[in-house]
């Protein structure tokens, strides 16, 4: 009797021992700071050591799957793609047959590897896979918040989603029943960022961009996102994700010079994994300031990344370049626009804008061009004075009419004069709102915020739905996504 005692608990003892946990120790700290910091190599090596030394924490799956996911997210390689996904499946299975249920890790970890490779899939255009996989990970965390509502990092991961619910088409928001809103969302980071203040939370650095992403694109509170992000550890001279996400932010607020000099000085050698995207940007960047040397930028991106996303874009750009800086230099924009026809994937909003204009052959105006370029940096007097100065060139029988008070209520607008922009934006609309161009669309989404800030909020809810009613060819499903936002924080009003 005795002897089956001590066999039946020789047993009992090495199931225990071998069953899997999860555990936030310093190697595991160590090593994803390394991978939210790029430095992706180093994070391997440290992911090796935990597992010799640690075999039987879970918790390194989700690190393995992290640099899987900026591997493929960054360099967009069909071939590394293929080769990497099959580590999903292997990685699921082993947390569900070796961990411990009764962690709030369990499910939480399966959900993230789920929810990271359906953005990984959305690159690739898998778009019902990747509807799939982020329904997996919704029903994962929102189970796991019922059982573990104290895990804070549940509703760092919901809260992304329950913003985006807005928008998700309705039928698809229907089928898998996926609930959620901008408002609650919103809450939920604002809970995360608020815990993670006051103790020593894991992925600070995650919730930080998550709740600045919702604040400046979800909620329109584009200078609360800003003085946020400045003031918080984010550091874009030791980390490429932080200056991709305070340089393109700066671009946005018209604070252009200042992007030029975080991409400039950003965090670059052999131990950050390459971050292509970044020099696309400091290009952008430098085009709307008129610099001489923001092809270079253009060429280094289209001669070193090998993914398939903003080349379209880049050629663009280049041919915008030979317009503006080179001169008019009309043969060496066509050039470069059959180059942008010829080359890359129409998958994301700008390479199809390139598509689009590259197939009209319509060349673009210089003038309307170079005020464009130079509103985007936020050199709006400049922008200004060039319209002025040119007004006679676009008369009514001129097929750039729409394209000048479009811009004119850009930089108007942007100057703080509401009431000529909005004059300007309803011409716009009279006169193109039939048009596949998205400038009237655009104008309508504008003056829908203009109201909103005026707090007029019947005025804003009428033209953020008049915005909905038109259907341009370019940038409509962005411009779209906006005016629903839009619609979702005026009716909570």
């Amino acid at each position: 009797m005795r002897s089956l005692v001590i066999i039946v608990f020789c047993i009992f003892h090495s199931c225990v021992f071998g069953q899997g946990y999860f555990k936030e120790t310093q190697g595991i700290r160590a090593a994803y700071d390394n991978i939210v910091h790029l430095k992706l190599e180093l994070a391997k090596d440290q992911i090796a050591k935990i597992k010799k030394e640690e075999p039987n924490n879970l918790l390194v799956l989700h690190l393995e799957n992290y640099v899987d996911f900026f591997t493929v997210f960054l360099n967009e390689e069909k071939d590394e793609f293929k080769r990497l996904e099959k580590n999903k499946k292997i990685r699921l299975r082993k947390i569900e047959k070796e961990g411990d249920p009764n962690s709030p890790y369990y499910l939480f970890v399966q959900a993230e590897i789920n929810l990271q490779w359906a953005l990984v899939r959305a690159k690739f255009d898998q778009v019902l896979k990747a509807a799939s996989e982020s329904y997996n990970a919704y029903k994962l965390l929102t189970l796991n918040q019922e059982r573990f509502p104290e895990f804070i990092a549940n509703k760092k991961s919901l809260s992304a989603i329950h913003v985006l619910v807005e928008s998700i088409p309705g039928l698809v928001r229907k089928l898998f029943n996926i609930k959620g809103s901008i408002a609650l969302g919103t809450e939920e980071i604002e809970e995360v960022i608020s815990y993670s203040e006051k103790h020593d939370f894991l992925y600070r650095k995650e919730a930080i961009a998550i709740y600045s992403y919702i604040l400046f694109h979800q909620n329109n509170e584009k200078d609360k996102a800003w003085k946020y992000l400045n003031e918080s550890e984010m550091d874009p001279v030791a980390n490429p994700l932080a200056c991709f996400l305070m340089s393109t932010m700066a671009m946005k607020l018209g604070e252009n010079d200042y992007a030029i000099e975080l991409l400039e000085n950003r965090p670059q050698g052999n131990e950050y994994s390459t971050f292509h995207y970044l020099e696309f940007v400091l290009g952008k960047a430098k085009l709307n300031q008129l610099d001489p040397e923001a092809n270079i930028h253009f060429k280094n991106f289209l001669n070193n990344f090998e993914g398939q996303h903003y080349i379209k874009e880049a050629y663009q750009k280049l041919a915008w370049y030979e317009l503006v800086v080179n001169n008019n230099n009309v043969p060496r924009y066509k050039f470069y626009m059959r180059q942008a026809q010829k080359e890359g994937e129409e998958l994301i909003d700008g390479d199809k804008q390139a598509q689009k204009e590259a197939k009209r052959k319509n060349i673009p105006h210089p003038i309307l061009l170079k005020a464009r370029l130079q509103y985007d940096g936020g050199y709006l007097q400049s922008a200004y004075r060039i319209l002025i100065e040119n007004a006679h060139l676009f008369s009514n029988s001129n097929h750039h009419e729409i394209e000048y008070y479009y811009r004119l209520g850009r930089v108007t607008q942007a100057l703080g004069n509401s009431f000529d922009a909005i004059n300007y934006y309803n011409l716009v609309i009279q006169k193109g709102e039939n048009s596949e161009l998205y400038y009237a669309c655009n104008s309508a989404l504008q003056i829908a915020l203009i109201f909103e800030g005026q707090k007029n909020k019947r005025q804003a809810i009428r033209y953020f739905e008049r915005c909905l009613d038109m259907q341009p060819s370019d940038y409509k499903n962005s411009l779209h996504q906006k005016a629903k936002s839009g619609l979702d924080r005026v009716k909570r009003i």
